[in-house]
């Protein structure tokens, strides 16, 4: 009885949910606020108490409405709203109201929300890997250690953020899709109505499964078209129409319903799109409307005004663009490629290899093939996911936009896990030590995971090394001959995460996360106590024990003494770029460097500089 216990799918599930737990426990203490958390924590809290959508509508309000609840629950102080002109963004305005008016314990909830979230996380992709998806179990176990080793995963699946959860309610709505494409019967198409309903309240982004869903449906009956009915047709049709429904029916009550019906023509939008000018500068200060002096005017529109303002917010930051970064270079406007890079040097190169290796399996290898249009069912979502996200050429800034395709890419990848079963020791052997090189690749720089790199970023060149020289070695007075063999792996797994800040910034190295670990260090360091910090983040230097914030260090007034400075601002502003001739004494994290900067040392750069 006991072994039969120990052997079953519950215990399994209930055994990885402990493990994986626990790896956000130590990130929890380690990781300061990033820069958005607050944000997202304190509107979650407006909406729950006050049915408020405006703060933050930018973002859907389901991973704000989990992250919150515990808090809400706790009883957290609810602060008063400032005023808020029309569009006017004031997210971080609120947060640190939120912050101020619960000072004792604004991080032991912020804590208390992010193991909320993860474990939510977890527990719901875990129970999809052991109950839903139809693969052996070692293959079920590769996809779980993809996912849960996942640098982006462990970095963002972490913090309050929208993107991980956003990857869940992806997989899982096509899955169930999936369930009623393989049985049109409209129970199932209900429940996939439903979560995709959900996975629409985690992020804009997912929209794009709504003429997506509509393509796998004609590809995967492709193959039944002489033998399929019209009345079957058009049974099918009307049970999309009801799955559609159904899932604005579920994005509404998401919303309380709040603003269901307005009118189109009542609408102020800011985009070009949807306002219908030349250029965002032509936008009147109030907004406008293309469709005001149109029929469709007086459509009531099916969706929440929050919902519809939130997508016209979104657009408008891509419709402006972002100066964005990329191996040295800027840029008023995004790249295409930006993503397919960024995953490039911020996937363990164990998981591209595995990647390669299951493209080998299926095309070269049997018993790994599956009918096309189940393969279609894994890849599609993710490819149309990845394809749209690298065609907003706006700007180019988070590489975390594209962590909603990655658990498809991790399923089909995961196929390599057959080997096993199949008695393929080569393959098995191979796969094997792909996924521990990755494994080790990502937990060596952990809990820093928001700061990955994989080996490739210090070996890739770039066109503008000579402005961005690269940084110093790993700071130990330690000789290379003089480590053994673990700390040498490590120093090579780490290279990466070193030169990091030489190919990308802002969210994929920088966002504010390694200002406790900067503390934690000044505070056994009292010699440290005149430093001067350029810190990129959010969260108040006031409520920590450093020195308060100083932006405006420069190089005519420098001055002997400690210095600590964000990769951002040394990579991504000129006036901070000088340090480059001086050596890091310390890191925090891989996001900050601290520097200890002598008479001798500014006499040396004034004479470099002559």
């Amino acid at each position: 009885m006991l072994k039969k216990f120990f052997c079953s799918s519950f215990f399994k599930y209930a055994l990885c949910l402990f493990i994986i737990s626990c790896i956000g426990l130590k990130i929890n203490d380690m990781v300061s606020p990033a820069y958005q958390e607050f944000a997202h924590l304190s509107s979650g809290v407006f909406i729950w108490s006050k049915q408020n959508f405006e703060i933050f509508d930018v973002n859907p309000p389901l991973p704000k409405m989990v992250a919150s609840l515990p808090i809400v629950i706790l009883k957290c102080n609810v602060p008063q709203l400032p005023p808020k002109r029309h569009h006017q963004r004031v997210e971080q305005d609120v947060a640190w109201l939120f912050i101020t008016n619960n000072l004792d314990l604004h991080i032991k909830y912020l804590k208390i929300s992010r193991l909320f979230c993860f474990f939510s996380i977890a527990a719901l992709i875990l129970f999809f890997t052991f109950f839903c998806l139809d693969m052996v179990f070692s293959a079920k176990i590769f996809f779980c250690v993809l996912f849960f080793t996942s640098p982006y995963i462990i970095a963002h699946g972490t913090l309050v953020s929208p993107d991980v959860f956003s990857a869940v309610f992806a997989i899982v709505s096509v899955y169930f899709f999936e369930r009623w494409l393989k049985c049109p019967e409209i129970l199932d198409g209900t429940i996939a109505g439903i979560v995709l309903g959900l996975a629409a309240l985690t992020k804009f982004t997912l929209l794009i499964f709504y003429p997506l869903f509509i393509a796998m449906w004609i590809l995967y009956r492709l193959p039944e078209i002489k033998t399929i009915t019209k009345k079957d047709w058009f049974q099918q049709l009307k049970q999309i129409i009801v799955l559609f429904v159904v899932s604005v029916v579920v994005i509404n009550m998401g919303y309380y319903f709040n603003g269901s019906g307005k009118l189109l023509g009542t609408f102020r939008f800011q985009t070009t799109l949807l306002t219908g000018c030349k250029t965002p500068d032509d936008v009147p200060r109030g907004g406008g409307n293309r469709f005001v002096k149109t029929p469709l005017a007086y459509f009531p529109m099916p969706l929440p005004s929050n919902f519809i303002q939130g997508i016209d917010t979104q657009r408008l930051d891509f419709e402006r663009g972002l100066e964005s970064y990329l191996r040295g270079e800027w840029s008023e406007h995004g790249w295409w490629y930006y993503y397919l890079y960024a995953l490039l040097i911020k996937t363990p190169l164990g998981v591209i290899g595995l990647f390669l290796l299951a493209i080998f399996c299926t095309f070269l290898q049997k018993g790994y093939t599956i009918a096309w249009r189940d393969e279609m069912i894994i890849l599609l979502p993710g490819i149309i996911l990845f394809v749209f996200v690298s065609s907003q050429t706006g700007f180019s800034v988070h590489s975390r936009y594209i962590i909603p395709a990655l658990p498809f890419f991790f399923v089909w990848t995961s196929k390599v896990g057959r080997a096993f079963s199949l008695k393929r020791p080569i393959v098995a052997t191979i796969a094997s030590i792909l996924l521990v090189w990755s494994v080790f690749s990502s937990l060596s720089i952990y809990p820093h995971s928001l700061s990955y790199f994989n080996e490739l970023a210090a070996i890739l060149p770039m066109p503008e090394d000579k402005n961005y020289p690269q940084p110093p070695p790993e700071i130990s007075k330690m000789t290379w001959q003089k480590k053994t063999f673990l700390q040498k792996t490590k120093h090579i797994l780490t290279s990466g995460s070193r030169n990091g800040a030489r190919h990308l910034l802002d969210s994929n190295i920088d966002w504010g996360q390694d200002l406790f670990n900067l503390e934690y260090w000044y505070k056994s360091h009292p010699e440290a106590s005149n430093m001067k910090i350029a810190y990129w983040g959010s969260y108040p230097l006031g409520l920590t024990e450093l020195p308060s914030k100083e932006k405006n260090i420069n190089y005519n007034d420098l001055q002997p003494g400690w210095y600590a400075l964000s990769v951002n601002y040394i990579y991504g502003v000129e006036q901070y770029r000088f340090f480059f001739n001086f050596e890091p004494v310390a890191m925090a994290g891989y996001s900050i460097y601290i520097y200890h900067i002598t008479q001798n040392d500014i006499n040396k750069l004034h004479q470099k500089t002559k």
